[in-house]
């Protein structure tokens, strides 16, 4: 079996080798006429194939990282360079795979991934055991960042280093923090020494969440322009603290229901107390109003689209009993497909946008695109090109456009 044959039996249809049998897969390729054993082609899934996908996903990823495209239009305050959004995703493996990759309970690989919503580019990828823990990768991928990128995380990423780097390389951040976190504020009557030096002990005072939020309204948003984060680190920040309405308290309390069967584990007094506020940190100047520090956050529910459609869609968590090699195989060919998915499909939301003020809906996107990627590589400078393109714009123009209910966080896009 040649590399073409081996590529296109991994990339003909989404998640086709973790989840079909070996006799199905020999029945793929007996149709392009090439007979093999199942027992033959199990031996094809070894060391060597998975490091052949490694090597194309990293020469995608680095090709893709030096190239520029066209960015999405945000209105807002400030031209952010791009505007990088990181969450971490787990599937469950078979405990037979739990050696080499161990999780909470059983088997199990986590996903870090990091992309950035104005072009689509992926900026960050690793691969972790299950049980490997968020802030070692929310500190790696912080050597790719540049002046002016917004870096929006949430809580698996809320440490102070990773703030102080963020800023030290002039970028900036919008992260939700953790309702026992303690803040701080300047004290109104400091105490000082007899050279006219603040005494630490009395130069800040605690900001007490919990009696605040008994003083906002349903939908009020209340900022504080210089807080310190932490007992002991003391670092500045800006805070921004949002009392949800009523619907939205609702929703998240179904969240919280649902972490609770996913997550199990006792749910402090504190977090229960302000289960109704969305806290937020950033470094973002005051210039920029505390109402768009809100509505920015909110784009980072873009990449848990983006896992949604590569799980769902892609059938990338998909498994059955099967030897490390091929389940890697599996996955480097999903990861694969997911960079060229999501990198064609905020090209495209650009383009429908711009040419026919068409909002494009980037799960129908992402799928048709990850249908179509063997497809379209096959006709790569060929005149079979622009019919592949040409079909693909027009299957996007027929059913892809999305159903906006309400205006996306800042201007139109959702």
């Amino acid at each position: 079996m040649n590399e073409k044959k081996f590529l296109a039996l991994l990339f003909d249809q989404p998640g086709m080798i973790a989840g079909c049998s070996l006799t199905h897969l020999c029945s793929k390729l007996s149709k392009q006429n090439l007979s093999m054993t199942k027992q033959a082609l199990d031996k094809r899934f070894d060391e060597s194939a998975v490091s052949f996908l490694e090597q194309i996903f990293l020469r995608l990823f680095e090709g893709q990282s030096e190239q520029e495209f066209s960015k999405m239009p945000i209105a807002s305050t400030y031209n952010f360079r791009s505007m990088r959004l990181l969450d971490g995703s787990s599937i469950k493996l078979p405990d037979a795979l739990q050696t080499a990759f161990p999780g909470t309970t059983g088997a199990g690989v986590k996903c870090q991934l990091e992309f950035d919503y104005l072009t689509g580019k992926l900026t960050y990828a690793e691969l972790q055991p299950g049980k490997a823990g968020d802030t070692p990768s929310g500190l790696s991928r912080l050597d790719s960042v540049q002046k002016d990128d917004l870096l929006l995380q949430d809580l698996g990423y809320f440490k102070c280093d990773i703030f102080r780097e963020i800023e030290a390389k002039h970028a900036f951040y919008v992260s939700r923090a953790r309702a026992d976190t303690m803040f701080y504020v300047d004290s109104p009557n400091p105490r000082y020494d007899k050279n006219g030096r603040k005494f630490k002990k009395y130069a800040h005072v605690r900001l007490f969440l919990e009696e605040e939020v008994k003083t906002m309204k349903r939908g009020e948003i209340r900022e504080f322009p210089k807080v310190y984060i932490g007992k002991h680190e003391r670092m500045p920040s800006r805070l921004v603290v949002y009392r949800m309405t009523a619907d939205e308290q609702k929703r998240q309390e179904e969240r919280i229901k649902r972490r609770r069967q996913t997550k199990p584990g006792k749910i402090k007094q504190k977090a229960k107390n302000l289960a109704d506020v969305s806290i937020y940190v950033t470094n973002l100047s005051t210039e920029i109003p505390a109402s768009e520090v809100c509505d920015l956050y909110r784009y980072r529910w873009q990449i848990e689209l983006i896992f949604k459609a590569w799980k769902s869609d892609m059938d990338a968590d998909h498994y059955r009993d099967m030897k490390l090699e091929r389940w890697m195989c599996h996955l480097y060919a999903e990861l694969i497909a997911l960079l060229i998915s999501v990198l064609l499909t905020y090209q495209l939301r650009h383009y429908f946008w711009k040419e026919k003020q068409m909002i494009l809906s980037e799960m129908i996107a992402v799928r048709e695109v990850s249908e179509r990627i063997w497809i379209l590589w096959q006709a790569r400078a060929s005149p079979k090109w622009q019919k592949a393109i040409g079909d693909l714009l027009k299957t996007l123009a027929s059913i892809g456009r999305k159903n906006v209910k309400e205006p996306g966080p800042i201007g139109w896009l959702t």
